[in-house]
């Protein structure tokens, strides 16, 4: 066979061996982990615009998811802040889990402590003193997601390279609903012979409780009292013998086990009249926290503000009449409220 025949055979053959053969995919492998994706429903509290109490100051600036072990109750982990206040998206360990979902962070609510080093059942937000609270409660939302299974991570195999080596999937999305554990307490003094006062001194509210248990958003039944200070005022008539007194601040609410055990919830004010003697006044608002309570019972709004008013008469004072002897106590500024009246 000549050279010329030889090189035809193999020309055929390499184009037969080739046309004949395919190559296999090469196919990527990655670790793939399961996401649980919350969709939070806010519309019960007052970080939507459109609600009462709205405060642009006071913008939702993320969640904090806290997952604790759903067999032995305890704390398992605290996760990060996440920015995605809406639909965040969480991974942990393999197990199942009862996951606590807050506001905010901790930085951003320091004025509330937690108690993580009690298991699930018994995870508070409190207040830390036993006596007399001057300070008040962040507000605070709490959601409660209950038995979220995490499985284990698993090898995985792609036709196209991912992104990166772990390989997150969302494979739950769970709707949860936030609601308010922090009320607001609006307290207003209608006051006559308003010209006799000089201003204020610390007034204080007893019966409202100490804590809130987050898993089951019931207030505690141990009560603290709560100073606050009755400054802001506006005047009614050109007179300026007559002021409405108002201060608003949050606590933990009131337990309603304890309201109906008979716990009374007395207010104290104190004022100091033009001659610097203190006037105080004591008065019980039980009557008012229960037809709160029965009226929002009712209407199912639990979560709205808490408003106490009283009226109350100062008794007439002379300046020059002192009984301190020239010792001036310490009183607290007065905040005028005005109001814009458009015609």
């Amino acid at each position: 066979m000549s050279s010329r025949g030889i090189r035809h055979i193999i020309v055929i053959g390499m184009a037969v061996m080739l046309l004949s053969c395919a190559r296999d995919h090469l196919y990527y492998d990655a670790k793939s982990r399961d996401l649980v994706q919350l969709n939070i429903d806010w519309s019960q509290t007052e970080f939507m615009a459109e609600n009462v109490g709205y405060n642009r100051d006071n913008p939702l600036n993320g969640v904090t998811v806290i997952a604790f072990d759903a067999n032995t109750q305890q704390l398992a982990k605290e996760l990060p802040p996440d920015g995605n206040w809406r639909s965040p998206r969480i991974s942990l360990d393999p197990g199942v889990y009862n996951l606590i979902v807050i506001n905010d962070s901790r930085v951003e609510l320091p004025n509330i402590n937690f108690s993580t080093d009690c298991g699930y059942s018994d995870f508070n937000a409190y207040i830390a003193v036993d006596t007399v609270y001057s300070g008040y409660p962040d507000y605070l939302t709490v959601s409660n997601v209950k038995g979220v299974a995490f499985q284990q991570p698993y090898r995985d195999y792609f036709y196209d390279q991912p992104d990166g080596y772990i390989h997150d999937i969302v494979t739950q999305e769970i709707a949860t609903v936030q609601h308010p554990v922090t009320k607001r307490v609006n307290i207003s003094a209608y006051v006559k012979g308003i010209n006799y006062c000089r201003g204020m001194q610390p007034s204080y509210i007893t019966g409202l409780s100490r804590s809130v248990n987050l898993a089951t958003e019931t207030p505690g039944l141990p009560t603290t009292v709560f100073a606050f200070n009755l400054i802001n005022r506006q005047y009614r008539g050109n007179d300026y013998t007559e002021a409405l007194l108002t201060q608003t601040f949050n606590s933990y609410s009131f337990n309603r086990e304890r309201l109906l055990s008979g716990e009374p919830f007395e207010l104290t004010l104190n004022f100091v009249l033009v001659n610097n003697s203190i006037h105080t006044v004591k008065v019980d608002v039980t009557d008012q926290i229960e037809k709160w309570l029965d009226e929002h019972i009712t209407n199912g709004n639990l979560y709205d503000d808490l408003d106490i008013y009283l009226e109350l008469a100062l008794p007439p004072t002379d300046p020059s009449s002192s009984d301190a002897e020239g010792f001036i106590p310490e009183t607290l500024p007065w905040n005028d409220i005005t109001q814009e009246i458009i015609m």
